[in-house]
């Protein structure tokens, strides 16, 4: 059990290494085990930032509904690049750090939801979400890049196609639900 936790603490910093910009998904052992607690991970905290907002039901089904978008896109993409062995790395990268913006922003995003509109604190917060914001999305562009082995200007219009889409998706099942 020791070995279990010594090899996820590693992979959390690996995480956070790829957070950081300073390694790839390639830098993260392929393993079914590490996907499914990086997904089960990513989706919990979806459920949690989407309930600063919504409802359980709705925070449920949203965070689904963006679980599977994350994981359909990912093998779509790399299946079209042919490099779908990369899959479990890639997923595993960006649920889990998905996972750990997520843990890092829901402060943020909970205390946005608190200040009063026209505090003076809430530009700072503002400042705050919109960093977290886009520094979520170079990240998935990050990963993009070097998954797909492509240019950082494609990772960042495939990035931007992939948000937007699932921002639709979202929407749609929580106006379904709602």
């Amino acid at each position: 059990m020791t070995r279990y936790y010594a090899v996820m603490i590693k992979v959390i910093q690996r995480l956070f290494q790829v957070c950081l910009f300073k390694a790839s998904p390639a830098d993260i052992p392929a393993s079914s085990i590490l996907v499914n607690f990086s997904i089960v991970s990513y989706f919990v905290v979806g459920v949690l930032v989407s309930h600063i907002d919504h409802n359980w039901t709705i925070s449920l089904v949203a965070s689904l509904a963006d679980s599977l978008m994350l994981i359909i896109t990912t093998k779509i993409l790399l299946s079209i690049r042919g490099l779908p062995y990369r899959f479990e790395q890639t997923v595993t990268a960006m649920a889990g750090t998905g996972a750990l913006i997520g843990m890092i922003s829901w402060p943020v995003f909970l205390l946005f939801r608190q200040v009063e509109p026209h505090s003076q604190i809430t530009s700072i917060i503002l400042l705050l979400v919109l960093i977290v914001i886009f520094w979520s999305l170079f990240v998935v562009a990050h990963i993009f890049r070097y998954a797909l082995d492509i240019r950082p200007g494609l990772a960042a219009v495939i990035t931007t196609v992939y948000t937007i889409a699932t921002l639709i998706v979202v929407g749609l099942t929580i106006s379904g639900v709602a």
